[in-house]
């Protein structure tokens, strides 16, 4: 009994080798454009400032079969604003940020996919504040899991076209200094549509 389990496993596991190796590895790169936005909390000042604003990403990525893909993204995203009392005024943002991210995909059809992402984004979140003293700002280099869903479809050979839903940040803490404050933190999302052409 013990040999033909183990000839059974042995058999599934080279029929799995075989067929991983006979699926070649294609590429692809695009750009996504959308809501892409940083939000900004301070428990302590009661500020829970939520506005989206409008970013952008270009992404490169490797095709490694019809279940699973590796993607590189760089991109921005716009500014949250919002004026407070006294005409002081906040906006916070991310003028760069790259994502590193496995995509798992399930094909509903030939042309159509559903997917999910995981994996993680380096974001600069830049955090600026004006009043009628002056215009103070601070940066804040943050590392962070990300997560997110989607789908893809397939126009033609070489175009597709998506959208997506993205946690690139769950709340990271931010340091106290010029505009963040003690406690403060901030999380970074996008919603957008993608175009991409396949190699």
């Amino acid at each position: 009994m013990k040999k033909i389990i183990y000839s059974s496993a042995l058999m599934l596991g080279m029929l799995t080798a075989a067929t991983v190796q006979a699926q070649e590895t294609t590429y692809y790169a695009g750009m996504g454009l959308g809501t892409v936005s940083v939000d900004y909390k301070d428990s302590a000042a009661g500020i829970d400032q939520k506005n989206a604003s409008a970013g952008a990403f270009a992404y490169f990525g490797a095709d490694l079969n019809d279940y699973l893909a590796l993607e590189t993204r760089i991109g921005a995203t716009g500014k949250d604003k919002q004026t407070y009392a006294g005409g002081i005024e906040r906006s916070f943002s991310s003028p760069t940020f790259l994502s590193l991210l496995a995509k798992v995909k399930y094909p509903v059809t030939p042309e159509l996919d559903l997917f999910v992402l995981g994996g993680m984004t380096r974001a600069k979140i830049k955090g600026k504040m004006t009043t009628a003293a002056g215009v103070v700002t601070q940066n804040k280099s943050k590392f962070g899991a990300s997560f997110g869903v989607g789908t893809d479809y397939r126009v033609s050979d070489r175009i597709s076209l998506g959208a997506e839903w993205v946690q690139y940040l769950f709340p990271v803490n931010l340091s106290a200094g010029s505009v963040f404050t003690t406690g403060s933190k901030a999380r970074m999302w996008g919603i957008t549509g993608k175009v991409a052409y396949h190699f």
